[in-house]
């Protein structure tokens, strides 16, 4: 490895953004950046991963290159998290990853070996921003999952710091449009019979098990004592209304499952980490991955009680062009903690390898994990309380971990 992944990154955004820049001068009439990023038929950015790490910014306008991460410091002020643009959820299929990023868009990371060859070289990715524009920046990300194979981001409106005066979001679930660089609304049959014309907002969202929690909510004017109208439901199928619960229900949902609870042969895996305290002490592990036990983030019990939150991927099947820097094709499981301190163990072998992510500056902590193609990507965010202040990713090669 060499410094070629820094020097490509730089020279791959000028050029996209070259290219973004005239299409927009050209037209007529002043388009949006997503109408001009389809009229350039471009991705927002190329990168080829190497030793070194890449960090982006997340910015108002999207992802941003910038040197190191020290460049982040005093980027922004530190806002309640609800209010706050940053990677809020992970979700991963086949070789693409996928971040939800609050109050902003959704980003696509995709390896793409035709450019790679191209250019003699190996890594590539291409990353694509899907803006949401105005209408984001007013809603908070509450969910992030696969319905009908499509990565659906739920927005909502956040009572919890600030009484807001703005209605429900109508359109509530978005996706990205493949062939363009527009987000499209989806229709999920579970949530929409709670109709935002009705005042219902649906605020949380999680997986548990083979199972989806929701929750509805709506401001109740005719009682104000009582504040809110809350239903919670539960269902296996997003195609059907489910069934209503109770509160205990719910509340237990956002516990983390059993090590028992992990697909085979990730329960294995858990079970040895967590056996030789490999976890370092974690209240919990989540995961993401792209197998179809995960059409979102799955949360499993740690090896203690205490509140260290891990992050990990999870693959159960390598493909080729992983292996020179796997060594092996079985299931790998990929742990960081918010330090940055990481541990890989592979099915074959149950040795648990360790390795560092490039350190952040205090108060800045790693958030998630995840892999598209041959380039590791891990979400970070400055953090105080329930505030957050700058935030973004960072990009190396596999190779720069496994090494």
């Amino acid at each position: 490895m060499n410094r070629f992944g820094f020097y490509a990154v730089v020279i791959f955004l000028c050029f996209i953004f070259s290219c973004i820049r005239g299409e927009k001068n050209t037209g007529s009439t002043n388009t949006s950046d997503s109408q001009a990023q389809k009229q350039a038929n471009l991705p927002t950015a190329i990168l080829q991963a190497g030793e070194y790490p890449l960090w982006f910014l997340i910015t108002s306008g999207g992802p941003v290159h910038i040197e190191t991460v020290e460049d982040a410091l005093f980027s922004a002020a530190l806002i309640p998290w609800p209010f706050a643009p940053h990677i809020r959820f992970i979700l991963a299929r086949a070789d693409d990853l996928f971040f939800a990023v609050n109050r902003s868009g959704l980003i696509r990371f995709s390896p793409e070996a035709q450019i790679a060859q191209e250019y003699g070289t190996e890594a590539v990715t291409e990353i694509y921003y899907f803006f949401g524009g105005e209408y984001w920046g007013q809603y908070t990300v509450g969910g992030f999952f696969l319905f009908n194979e499509k990565p659906a981001a739920l927005l909502y409106r956040d009572d919890r710091f600030l009484d807001s005066d703005i209605p429900p979001p109508k359109f509530r679930l978005w996706t990205y449009n493949p062939n363009s660089f527009e987000l499209d609304v989806l229709g999920v049959p579970a949530l929409d019979v709670f109709t935002p014309e009705d005042g219902w907002n649906i605020d949380t969202f999680r997986l548990n098990g083979v199972s989806r929690y929701f929750r509805a909510v709506k401001k109740n004017s005719a009682h104000p004592e009582t504040r809110l109208e809350v239903i919670m439901r539960r269902t296996k199928d997003l195609f059907e209304t489910g069934e209503q619960i109770s509160l205990g229900l719910f509340q237990n949902s956002a516990r983390p499952e059993p090590v028992s609870a992990a697909p085979e042969p990730l329960r294995d895996i858990l079970a040895m980490v967590f056996q030789e305290n490999a976890g370092r002490q974690a209240g919990s592990l989540t995961i993401v991955s792209p197998e179809p036990e995960f059409p979102a983030l799955r949360c499993f019990a740690g090896s203690s009680e205490n509140d260290q939150e891990l992050y990990g991927y999870f693959l159960k099947s390598l493909p080729e062009f992983q292996t020179p820097y796997l060594k092996s094709q079985t299931p790998i499981l990929i742990i960081i903690d918010p330090q940055g301190n990481g541990l890989y163990i592979q099915e074959e072998t149950a040795a648990i390898n360790r390795f560092s992510l490039p350190p952040l500056p205090e108060g800045y902590v790693y958030t998630g994990i995840g892999l598209a193609g041959n380039t590791v990507i891990a979400s970070w965010e400055e953090q105080e309380g329930y505030s957050i202040g700058a935030s973004g990713f960072m990009a190396l090669h596999l190779a720069a971990l496994m090494n």
